[in-house]
């Protein structure tokens, strides 16, 4: 097996029809899609989950993130892995091009796609105005400066098993994609970013209202922040 492409995905029926109609389009050669159910209540929502994923696992209730990716990996058997969030849609030719910037540095533990969040936390708008120029090849992030947050990444599962997987000290959401980055860097690992791929992310999509509020989300969010920070003092002072 090639490639693995893992989403978590919580009732969000539509969102995720599109999500994986992109998938079964745009994405060729030997690969799986990995659908782990975190908790859906929506029956006709499981049953597609079930019917339209070659790997189909379910949480009898909501679990946190790290756990649910990390269970993903365990099922998936590609040498690629595609950590990816549901309300996404990705381009023809998507994987040949981000698996060739994983293969042409051997360094490389994952790659990123451009997406629009990427672009808005990532660059300025300086650079924006001559971004073909600029940006017109893949390039490297600086190493315990610059991280791309979870919403699609494409690793080499060599990468994965050396970090461990996934922290699952970051309760509920957010703080292990940041973790993730880290622990590439200090195992020597190098973090790509390929502006020849853009990946539609929609944003907020992949949440439930009514099982997490935006006032307990932004807290999660503070509170799994201040962890990452304290684990990684050195890097992060002034870090918001």
């Amino acid at each position: 097996m090639e490639l693995s492409i893992i989403a978590v995905v919580i009732d969000n029926l539509e969102v995720t029809k599109r999500f994986v109609s992109s998938i079964r389009q745009y994405t060729k050669g030997k690969y799986e899609l990995v659908l782990i159910d975190n908790g859906s209540k929506n029956k006709k929502a499981i049953q597609y989950f079930k019917k339209s994923a070659d790997k189909y696992f379910r949480f009898p209730k909501i679990t946190d993130l790290a756990k649910a990716w990390n269970k993903g990996i365990e099922l998936s058997k590609g040498k690629y892995v595609a950590v990816v969030n549901n309300d996404t849609v990705v381009p023809p030719n998507w994987f040949k091009l981000l698996k060739e910037t994983l293969d042409k540095n051997k360094k490389a533990g994952m790659v990123s796609p451009i997406t629009y969040w990427l672009i808005k936390g990532y660059f300025s708008y300086g650079n924006l105005r001559n971004f073909d120029k600029t940006f017109s090849k893949p390039f490297k992030l600086m190493k315990f400066k610059d991280v791309v947050m979870g919403e699609f990444c494409v690793f080499k599962r060599k990468a994965l098993k050396a970090v461990g997987g996934y922290s699952e000290i970051y309760h509920i959401l957010s703080g292990e994609d940041l973790e993730m980055c880290f622990q590439l860097y200090s195992n020597g690992y190098d973090i790509c970013v390929d502006p020849r791929v853009f990946v539609y992310h929609q944003g907020g999509a992949s949440r439930i209202k009514s099982i997490i509020s935006k006032k307990r989300e932004r807290n999660i969010y503070q509170k799994n922040f201040k962890l990452f920070k304290s684990r990684w003092p050195k890097y992060t002072k002034g870090w918001k």
